[in-house]
């Protein structure tokens, strides 16, 4: 199993058992977008597959329910922060719950829970020198401690100093310095040793690893956006506290664009995921993150859901009738995950999730159903379904067998008593309440 490291720019193989996994989570001050969900996909997946070959993960994804975004949208909606975030985080948790993504067999730990914990952890900082207060009460990180800063965003630290928009204010040695305490009298705040305020966002991500993994998680990961600063600073906490990089392998994942348009506040173009649903399924929405590798930038547009939403629909069209015709021969197939999955299938996600090739095998595996169906090899066609569940299982794609659902198996039996009975006219109409349901 090898993954693509965004620090060495090489694939790295996973050797040990223990595999952790730190995947950074949402500020719930709105519902998530699109974009906010291909990471959380991505990350679901190689959880699944490194579940199915057996490895030990913990899955850490953490939720921020302190932010200035929080604090404006309590204003604008005249409720509470506490309301909003909650309001947010239980959202958040529908749609993971949507997508089956087992997220109460993760690590999902908030901020404001760990307010104590994240002071002792700036207070390390400062302890060995990496850190330093300012006459205000904030407290900042300062980069010129550690000697790789700059090293995961392949940025030298002399042209980050020149090409920042920051300025040198509050008593910041450098613009590159970042906040890990902000004095503030605006929305939640705590008492601290050196004022009443809040912890900085890149501070959060690295005290929580430094919770649950100690000094480094096996695999950290997120939107490409999150490179820089964010995971930039992260890391730099860690070198500072541990002399090591936080993280063996970083995972970054590509935007998603808007009809060949970046999404941004300014082009508001910003699509949630709540909406897709209402139009989309799961599935269809996970089959269109599939159509490219992980890390590439991935465009999004009605037509190409409702073209993703065509070829799906084809390929479980497939699976049916191929259940139905085996069940009518008395050979009903089952949907079994005690199988493995396909091996070509399994071969490109071992390649760092390489999604398109992955797909491609679990196509070229249906398509042969058909044919094993007609030359009564029985036991074949059991074991290729079998696979090809297993594999859709692995990727998040449930899937329902056609004679499993009452209401379908009896129009579908209705519909083969009538060809039986050469009834053409009502073989037609059963034959077109199946096509409108998307069964045949």
């Amino acid at each position: 199993m090898k993954i693509y490291d965004s620090l060495t720019n090489k694939n790295i193989e996973l050797v040990t058992n223990k595999i952790t996994i730190y995947n950074c989570g949402p500020t719930v001050y709105n519902d998530v977008h699109i974009g906010n969900i291909r990471p959380v996909i991505t990350f679901d997946v190689l959880h699944r597959l490194l579940l199915a070959y057996g490895f030990n993960v913990q899955m850490i994804h953490n939720i921020t329910d302190i932010d200035d975004k929080i604090i404006n949208r309590s204003q604008e909606l005249n409720i509470s922060e506490s309301e909003v975030s909650n309001i947010y985080h239980k959202n958040y948790l529908e749609i993971l719950k949507t997508f089956r993504i087992p997220y109460s067999n993760y690590v999902m730990p908030k901020v404001s829970d760990n307010i104590d914990g994240i002071i002792e952890y700036i207070q390390k900082l400062i302890n060995v020198n990496a850190a330093y207060t300012t006459p205000t009460g904030d407290v900042y990180f300062d980069v010129n401690k550690i000697k790789n800063y700059g090293c995961l965003s392949h940025q030298n630290i002399d042209e980050l100093k020149i090409n920042t928009r920051s300025t040198i204010a509050n008593d910041k040695k450098s613009p590159l310095d970042f906040v890990l305490w902000k004095t503030t009298n605006n929305g939640l705040k705590w008492y601290s040793p050196w004022s009443t305020g809040r912890p900085g966002w890149h501070t959060e991500c690295a005290y929580f690893i430094n919770k649950y993994c100690v000094d480094h998680v096996t695999i950290h990961g997120g939107g490409i956006d999150l490179k820089f600063p964010h995971h930039e600073n992260e890391n730099a906490q860690n070198n500072a506290l541990f002399n090591r990089n936080i993280a063996d392998i970083w995972m970054h994942v590509g935007h998603i664009n808007v009809n060949n348009e970046k999404m941004a506040k300014s082009a508001n173009n910003f699509i949630l995921v709540k909406d897709i649903l209402k139009t989309f399924a799961p599935n269809i929405i996970r089959w269109f993150m599939f159509s490219t590798k992980y890390q590439n930038p991935l465009n999004y547009s009605l037509e190409i859901l409702q073209q993703t939403k065509k070829d799906f629909i084809k390929f479980v069209k497939n699976i049916n009738l191929v259940c139905i015709e085996a069940h009518t021969k008395n050979h009903p197939v089952k949907f079994n995950l005690e199988a493995k999955a396909i091996p070509d299938f399994l071969l490109a996600l071992q390649d760092d999730l390489d999604f398109p090739n992955a797909i491609a095998a679990i196509h070229k595996q249906a398509k042969q159903l058909m044919g094993l169906l007609k030359a009564k090899k029985y036991d074949e066609l059991q074991q290729s379904m079998n696979s090809i569940y297993k594999s859709l299982f692995i990727i998040g794609i449930e899937i329902y067998h056609p004679m499993e659902q009452p209401a379908i198996s009896s129009l579908i039996i209705e519909w083969k008593s009538a060809i039986d009975r050469k009834d053409y006219v009502l073989a037609d109409k059963y034959r077109s309440q199946l096509e409108k349901k998307g069964i045949i």
